[in-house]
């Protein structure tokens, strides 16, 4: 056999074999991914994700896009709701271990995100916990993108209400509580219970001016029951007391005559 002979030769058998290989690589990714899919069906998570996890490989070495990108999404789901499970037994690393791989499996499923904020919340990795909750927060998953902003805006109102709650609260402790509120909209817009938090801290500090500035933004967009929003008129009344405007302080406490603060509400309306 000559030279040129034996190199089409070679050159045919390996071509058989590559064609061969990889018709068999493209019909074993297939057989896997229905695997998947009945393992999933059947409820036997982690069988499916084992299955998962190897079509998408194989799909990748076949260049099948469509089963490499379907059993991504499928992982990413399936990372979700074993880190949700051990995050619900308090395993908190375990959980975050499980959201980051989800997200490496399917960047744009944004339930991941928040997951991973919540956990990184728990490890108390606040910075960490707030970026990962802004990244969801900003995702196109609009009811996860709420529950991200209110995870957002619990921590931030809870450090700040805690400053604002104390016995002998100081102009100190109301900057402290301004600075966490600041910080918050770093992440996302403050709500209606944000403007009260800085009304109440203006007001410990005796500016009363940017105490009722804070009440009218808080009132603009409040969407509370009336006994909720009696909180805000009664704020905005005392600040209008002490600032020596007493009609517009009966006006406020007129309105703040529901629930817990009514009593109160009709002292100041009666002796003003």
């Amino acid at each position: 056999m000559t030279t040129k002979k034996a190199l089409r030769s070679a050159l045919a058998t390996f071509l058989f074999l590559a064609l061969g290989s990889s018709a068999a690589l493209a019909q074993e990714h297939k057989e896997v991914y229905n695997e998947a899919l009945a393992a999933a069906g059947a409820k036997q998570y982690t069988v499916a994700y084992e299955k998962y996890e190897k079509a998408a490989e194989l799909a990748k070495a076949a260049g099948d896009d469509e089963v490499t990108n379907s059993s991504l999404k499928v992982l990413a789901q399936l990372d979700k709701i074993f880190g949700s499970r051990d995050f619900k037994k308090g395993n908190y690393e375990a959980a975050l271990t499980y959201f980051n791989k989800g997200i490496s499996h399917n960047p744009a499923y944004m339930p991941n995100y928040y997951n991973k904020g919540l956990a990184l919340k728990k490890l108390d990795r606040m910075d960490d916990a707030m970026a990962a909750l802004k990244l969801a927060a900003d995702g196109t998953d609009r009811k996860v993108a709420r529950e991200a902003e209110e995870s957002i805006r619990s921590h931030y109102h809870a450090e700040a209400s805690g400053l604002l709650a104390k016995a002998n609260l100081s102009a100190s402790d109301a900057d402290r509580a301004l600075g966490q509120l600041a910080e918050m909209e770093k992440y996302v817009e403050p709500d209606a219970d944000s403007y009260f938090y800085m009304a109440t801290a203006y007001s410990a500090k005796g500016d009363y001016a940017q105490a009722i500035s804070m009440a009218d933004e808080a009132l603009k967009i409040h969407r509370g029951g009336r006994s909720d929003k009696a909180k805000i008129h009664f704020l905005k009344g005392e600040a209008l007391m002490y600032a020596g405007d007493a009609a517009a302080a009966k006006a406020e406490f007129a309105n703040a005559q529901y629930g817990s603060y009514a009593q109160s509400a009709k002292h100041y309306i009666e002796n003003l």
